[in-house]
């Protein structure tokens, strides 16, 4: 399947949109890890990893980031 000129448009505004780690979205807005994992399409348990300290602690990919970016 081939992208029309509309979304291929989109594709590349989406991965050129700057990366926006969960922590600084938080500063920008006050929302939940529940809301947080509906923006992101993600479990719950994904965004508590991306909070934790220590070993638990993951770095969200940087879709995640770009689908912050966006809000």
């Amino acid at each position: 399947m081939r992208l029309t000129d509309s979304q291929s448009s989109l594709m590349q505004q989406f991965l050129e949109l700057p990366l926006l780690p969960p922590d600084a979205f938080l500063m920008r807005w006050t929302l939940t890890y529940l809301e947080i994992s509906q923006i992101c399409c993600c479990s719950i348990s994904t965004v508590e990893h991306w909070f934790s300290e220590g070993a638990g602690r993951r770095s969200p990919a940087a879709s995640y980031q770009k689908l912050l970016a966006i809000c």
